[in-house]
């Protein structure tokens, strides 16, 4: 079985050149660059060199036992295949049913073609040749007495896990929480190295244990204390193979002179993590210390933005920001995430929420053009909610793309798949945030809703549990709870978490009885439908509760009314609710195709050659 270390020296298969270091695929001037988890399945059949690789093989080795399904492993190899022209009869890649996957060329690795070269060069470039081997065989000898004389390689991957408000004072933890997420970002931008944002609390639980739940080499603590206006904030690095402190220190000035602490604290982890060898962090303009101050609490606000008026108060404090520093660019692109959220989340009017989104943006790229790459996540958040789904897919994807990505584009982009019934890419998505950002709230409630949504009911149980413990809530996210917990038979739990859906969006929950009874007697529709139709009428509730409720009861032309709401601009609410398991019968509709086709989402499967199967949109590997 070859080795990972052979493959990553470069391989070629048939008439493709494959360079894993730079995750390429090359053939006669012809270039294709896979996703990372294409390449890593192929890498796995490579190690194998035409021997069997089951399915529960590369499922464990590419996607560490989390896919709960065949389908992305399937959505893997599609890929492969299309990316190698391989038609059938294949020529590549052999599907063995029910088995798994294996090559059909052999693995010619470079490390061995070179070898084979030098062996029948003649004279003096033969000798040259061979002197660099030998210099190479130093150099890997040094290397080897290094690591043996105690001298460990510097890490290449860090978890930042929760600092320690040592005030005690509740009223400083923006501080605390605002400290560690732009440490997050800041740390990512040094080269070829990986940063993992923590967000619950592993006290007490072993560097060793904390380092492989993250897949990090490393793993960062530290603590901040403030006392009469003076921070100190302390860090330590520590090795996650073995416990040994990598590096540590401190940084202590005034509250005032915030953000120029957290430059400082930045500069100082990356000279440990890195030894100095890197380029100087990117410099940014210094804000006013006020406006940051608003900024922090801002942010912070929006990080909570599921609890009571916390997004409002964000509006505001961030509006405050601006005006304080009108030159502060991520001042400007957290306001305009929150306007573009408004709407959602308060019903603000989706049009003036739109034009402040956009102006905001456009004003924060004007006097900060740093931001404009995090700003495309917001353009596809907009196009999203105008049915533009092609310019939604393609901002998304700019923003993703990025050098350094916010995980939150990750989840609208999910959300955007699965509005248009693209199920399974929704899914891949998000766990690609969920590698970046593993203990975010959203991304594990958007991973939960993603599972449910595909049946998987295991791994969604697993999710919300997640969730929960990370502080996620809202209508759907509880909702989705519910239908979940209603299919696995759970009927008293599923009716709890209604009920607190409901209480959510402040609507009345008189209906929530009624409609159970009825789901457990279907001779209690009639009073059923009464209690929903009674609290809609009165319009005391959303509609995605309706349109369910309506469906499970059986009235589909009921639930259809609810539906057409989509039409109108803005969404009404979330489109992927459409394409849910129970919706199926809702899918029978006449008038489902028609409505989803005004929608634009047919328009846009025709664009990409997708199909309709009935449940969920099948489209061609791209």
């Amino acid at each position: 079985m070859l080795t990972t270390e052979e493959l990553n020296g470069g391989f070629t298969i048939g008439a493709w050149e494959v360079l894993p270091a730079k995750g390429l695929l090359r053939r006669d001037g012809e270039e294709v660059h896979p996703e990372p988890r294409v390449l890593a399945v192929l890498l796995a059949l490579a190690r194998r060199d035409g021997n069997l690789a089951t399915k529960d093989e590369l499922i464990d080795e590419v996607w560490d036992g989390r896919a709960f399904s065949d389908e992305p492993l399937l959505r893997c190899i599609s890929l492969l295949r299309a990316h190698f022209g391989d038609k059938k009869p294949y020529q590549y890649i052999e599907t063995l049913q029910r088995r798994g996957y294996r090559l059909l060329q052999p693995i010619a690795l470079h490390a061995m073609a070179e070898r084979r070269s030098l062996a029948a060069e003649p004279g003096a470039r033969r000798w040259k040749a061979v002197a660099s081997i030998v210099a190479a065989g130093v150099l890997a000898i040094t290397a080897y007495v290094w690591t043996q004389s105690g001298v460990e390689p510097e890490p290449r991957s860090l978890a930042i896990l929760q600092i320690e408000n040592l005030s005690g004072d509740p009223a400083n933890q923006y501080i605390v929480d605002g400290i560690k997420n732009t440490l997050a970002p800041r740390l990512s931008e040094i080269p070829n190295f990986t940063i993992k944002n923590a967000r619950l609390s592993y006290e007490g639980e072993e560097i060793s244990r904390i380092a492989r739940r993250f897949q990090v080499e490393s793993v960062l603590t530290g603590h901040v204390q403030l006392q009469d206006n003076r921070l100190r904030i302390s860090y330590q690095i520590s090795r996650g193979e073995n416990g040994a402190t990598v590096g540590g220190g401190e940084v202590i000035g005034q509250i005032d002179d915030l953000y120029a602490l957290q430059e400082q604290l930045a500069a100082k982890i990356r000279d440990d993590l890195d030894g100095g060898r890197s380029p100087q962090l990117i410099t940014r303009r210094e804000p006013d210390s006020a406006a940051y101050k608003n900024y922090m609490l801002g942010i912070y606000a929006l990080e909570l933005r599921f609890d009571g008026d916390n997004l409002e108060s964000a509006i505001e404090l961030l509006r405050e920001s601006i005006r304080q520093d009108e030159n502060y660019g991520p001042a400007y692109l957290a306001l305009a995430t929150a306007y573009a959220l408004a709407h959602d989340y308060y019903a603000a009017p989706f049009d003036e929420m739109r034009e402040l989104a956009l102006a905001t943006l456009e004003k924060g790229v004007m006097v900060d053009p740093s931001i404009e790459e995090a700003s495309w996540a917001i353009h596809g958040f907009v196009f999203h909610q105008e049915d533009e789904w092609r310019k939604s897919e393609a901002a998304y994807q700019r923003a993703i793309n990025a050098r350094v990505v916010d995980s939150n584009a990750f989840s609208w982009y999910s959300r955007m798949l699965a509005s248009t019934g693209r199920l399974q890419d929704a899914l891949d998505v998000v766990l690609e945030a969920e590698a970046l950002d593993p203990d975010n709230a959203l991304v594990n409630s958007r991973i939960a809703m993603a599972q449910t949504w595909l049946g998987n009911d295991a791994a969604a149980h697993e999710y919300f549990a997640r969730s929960a413990r990370l502080g996620a809530t809202g209508n759907l996210h509880l909702m989705t709870q519910a239908l979940l917990l209603y299919r696995d038979g759970r009927a008293a739990e599923s009716k709890e978490k209604s009920i607190a859906a409901t209480a959510h969006s402040g609507a009345p929950t008189s209906w929530v009885d009624p409609v159970y009874a009825a789901l457990a007697d279907a001779s209690n529709k009639e009073a059923a439908l009464d209690a929903i139709g009674q609290v809609w009428d009165e319009q005391q509730i959303i509609p995605e509760i309706v349109m369910v409720v309506r469906t499970l009861l059986g009235d589909l032309d009921g639930a259809m009314e609810i539906a057409r709401l989509l039409e109108a601009e803005g969404e009404a609410f979330s489109t992927e609710m459409l394409f849910v398991p129970e919706m199926a019968p809702l899918r029978t509709h006449p008038e489902f195709l028609p409505l989803i086709e005004r929608l634009g989402i047919v328009a846009y499967w025709d664009e990409l050659g997708c199909r309709w199967d009935g449940d969920r949109a099948r489209c061609p590997a791209s």
